[in-house]
């Protein structure tokens, strides 16, 4: 393939996730809950989860062992010793993990030839030529290229997306070769 955007993965720009503990997680306390990143969240026994990694727009990322599994904010309340969630660590655990194996089927799925791919700035980017691996070859107006899987996602309305807008992606496919 032409052009190789294998840094595309590594983007900060984040499509859809799905938000773990939103459901089966009562809201957290009227009483203000501080969440600074590094502070530990412990689960409903009291055990700690895992630590805030960071926050935004509502949505707390919390780092649990290798995972980083976002929480919605409003799921987090004030407990006895800190930020507490009303699951344990294992709970918390096993839904992401169920989330995700369901969010992954879906987006291979959706990842078919013929399959149209828009970038994260809403425009189109092209049509998917196939599926090898992890490597995702996509006929653009500009060309084909091959992306890499993790760069790709499903957005609110289920379309296979790419997690760099159409500028980002010029910049990618115009440097020089070694800076790629």
């Amino acid at each position: 393939m032409k052009h190789l955007l294998a840094a595309t993965a590594a983007l900060a720009f984040a499509v859809t996730m799905p938000v773990a503990a939103q459901q089966g997680m009562a809201p957290g306390s009227a009483e203000t809950t501080t969440l600074q990143p590094g502070s530990a969240v412990y689960g409903s026994d009291g055990a700690e989860i895992g630590t805030v990694a960071g926050e935004q727009d509502g949505v707390v990322v919390l780092k649990v062992g290798e995972r980083m599994i976002p929480v919605a904010g409003t799921a987090i309340g004030q407990g006895d010793k800190g930020p507490t969630v009303e699951l344990t660590r294992a709970a918390l655990v096993e839904q992401y993990d169920k989330r995700m194996a369901a969010y992954e089927a879906e987006l291979d799925a959706a990842m078919k030839q013929g399959a149209p791919v828009q970038t994260a700035d809403n425009q189109p980017l092209g049509t998917i030529e196939s599926v090898s691996g992890n490597a995702v070859a996509v006929q653009s107006s500009d060309g084909p290229m091959t992306l890499p899987k993790a760069s790709l996602a499903l957005n609110d309305q289920g379309k296979v997306t790419v997690r760099a807008t159409m500028a980002q992606i010029r910049e990618a496919m115009s440097a020089p070769p070694q800076s790629r």
